[in-house]
């Protein structure tokens, strides 16, 4: 038995068989003599690999100029340049026919020379073409190895998915009626991995290291998301004792849901929670945990669990139907859907390219304000929806005014291209801004003129405050939401829009969070919104909190030295809500 600690990223308890997930990195290349004379038949094997290669690269181009006839198309007809080379391929062909080399090690060894020559080279322009030889070689690699199935296809069975770390577009193709937790290397409690379990209720543990290279297959691991550790072969007597705890955990979770309505306050008082929801989960879940509405819709799913970008109709489709059960929860029940949010770490095929430091690049609005026609289709489509429901649109990552006067010229070109049309729609459907970025904050007052909302991404706030990538373990100690920089970012933008009269909502993780969600109400947030598996604890946590509860607690962390930590200041605020909140170790735990 072992037992490995690592992040506590999704709450809750899981146990059973290992399946260990390896994604599209590095491919092993085996490397042997081939028998004399078997060299036609291992130069067929290369063949049949790059017309394979070529096949796929020559439909992604035609996919790509019939849909959008953007210039990185460019990117994969380079590609196709590079593999319908005659020099490289005939360095290949001479590894295979006189050196009698497998085809894999023969790709390697070439790849790996003109790769090194490249990198030799003081032109950036030419440095950049490594990473047009790395993909070309990889795509060849998958052809001969004939691993071009995906290996999430081997999924059969609930299982434990334990990987290096996953991408938001691996994470959301995973079978997810077979995966039962997730334990990763590396991550953090922000990744998109943690996200989507949060969203799914799927139980996960971050940052373990080197968890892959210590389970076998097959193997029984326990999971504990809420405490941050996995046990591999557990002995009889822990299986039993993590049975007890899981058992207590259904229990607990099943008395929180069948409390007071979510958000009501001990003295009658509300604060408002909502759903985070995306494309491809069950939204019913929200409804059964008391939602109030839709703080935040992940609209980027729709391209995640796509091969294509999707069109206007399938857009307005999925967003209809958000629109339709959003209210269902109530006659003043919203939903604000998250325009498409990508770069970073959610990368799409075909739409974004590799960049030097993607997470400060063309990523979120920058993305659709370069890409007018994508966010021109989807605005359409989101106003579409609107007609079935009280739709609100957010734009994410704003940094400038002159982003958000982009935006709204055009929001008023979609408008006047349905209203050319004939076409129903909400004309004054409420735009609102996400503060995620420092820039933002520090705006917070001018961009509450523009703007009918705010919501507050406090992942990525604290992410560029704190200079820390939100994904990278190494640096997860620095996600501190109760550092005085993000509490004072935080308080200005309250402070702006309550001056403006428009609400503000916290959609980041933090929201759900036991002591940091009460704590951004007691600062005079309107709105949290979080995945619905975390509703029924933060519901319990606010029936036992009074209105002059959240207005004591706001003034805690002032009242504390200034030069106090943020984790002085977290632990002086767990221990003033735990006074508050019977059981509040046993709730939280």
């Amino acid at each position: 038995m072992e037992v490995i600690s690592g992040l506590a990223t999704a709450r809750g308890f899981a146990a059973g068989p290992v399946f260990v997930y390896r994604g599209d990195g590095d491919i092993p290349v085996p490397e042997y003599l081939l028998e004399e004379g078997a060299q036609d038949a291992e130069m067929q094997r290369l063949a049949a690999s790059m017309l394979q290669t070529r096949h796929y690269l020559e439909d992604m181009i035609s996919t790509l100029r019939e849909r959008t006839g953007r210039k990185d198309i460019r990117v994969f007809e380079c590609h196709l340049m590079i593999l319908e080379d005659p020099f490289l391929m005939g360095e290949i062909e001479n590894w295979i026919r006189k050196g009698r080399l497998n085809a894999e090690a023969a790709v390697r060894k070439v790849f790996s020379a003109h790769r090194a020559q490249f990198g030799k080279m003081n032109d950036s322009y030419l440095k950049e073409r490594v990473h047009d030889l790395d993909d070309v070689e990889r795509r060849l690699l998958k052809s001969l190895s004939g691993s071009s199935q995906e290996p999430y296809m081997e999924l059969k069975a609930p299982s434990i998915v334990v990987a290096d770390d996953l991408t938001p577009s691996e994470t959301v193709q995973l079978p997810q009626e077979y995966v039962l937790g997730f334990a990763t290397n590396g991550g953090s409690t922000t990744s998109h991995v943690a996200l989507l379990a949060r969203a799914l209720a799927i139980p996960a543990v971050t940052g373990l290291g080197d968890v892959t290279s210590r389970v076998t297959a097959g193997e029984t691991m326990l999971l504990d998301g809420t405490n941050g550790n996995v046990t591999i072969n557990p002995d009889e007597a822990k299986a039993k004792e993590f049975e007890h705890l899981m058992r207590r955990h259904r229990l607990l979770t099943r008395s929180c849901a069948a409390g007071t309505p979510a958000g009501t306050l001990k003295d009658g008082g509300n604060v408002l929670i909502f759903a985070n929801l995306h494309p491809g989960i069950a939204f019913e879940a929200a409804k059964d945990q008391g939602a109030r509405g839709v703080g935040l819709y992940r609209s980027e799913y729709l391209w995640l669990n796509h091969e294509t970008e999707p069109g206007e109709e399938e857009q307005y489709e999925a967003y209809k139907k958000a629109a339709k059960f959003a209210s269902s929860l109530g006659p003043d029940a919203s939903i604000t859907i998250r325009v498409l949010d990508i770069g970073g770490d959610k990368v799409v095929r075909g739409l974004t390219v590799k960049e030097a430091n993607p997470f400060l690049g063309n990523r979120s609005i920058r993305y659709l304000l370069s890409n007018r026609d994508v966010f021109f289709t989807q605005l359409r489509a989101i106003l579409r929806a609107s007609a079935h429901g009280n739709v609100k649109i957010m734009y994410p990552m704003v940094s400038c005014m002159e982003e958000l006067d982009e935006a709204a010229k055009i929001l008023s070109e979609a408008k006047a291209s349905l209203d050319a049309e004939g076409a129903a729609y909400d004309r004054e459907i409420e735009t609102g801004a996400m503060i995620e970025v420092p820039s933002a904050a520090l705006n917070a007052e001018a961009f509450a003129r523009k703007v009918d909302f705010f919501s507050i991404g406090t992942n990525d706030l604290v992410q560029y405050t704190m200079a820390a990538d939100r994904g990278n373990d190494m640096v997860a100690h620095l996600y501190q939401p109760f550092n005085r920089a993000i509490l004072r970012l935080v308080e200005m933008t309250v402070e702006a829009a309550k001056k403006h009269g428009i609400p503000v909502a916290v959609c980041g993780e933090s929201a759900a969070d036991p002591v940091a969600g009460p704590y951004w109400a007691a600062m005079g947030v309107d709105c949290l919104s979080m995945s619905a598996t975390y509703m029924p604890v933060m519901a319990t946590i606010f029936s036992h909190l009074t209105k002059s509860d959240l207005e004591e607690y706001a003034k805690l962390p002032s009242s504390l030295p200034v030069e106090a930590t943020a984790a002085e200041i977290q632990t002086a605020c767990r221990a003033y809500i735990a006074s508050k909140v019977p059981d509040f170790d046993e709730l939280t735990a």
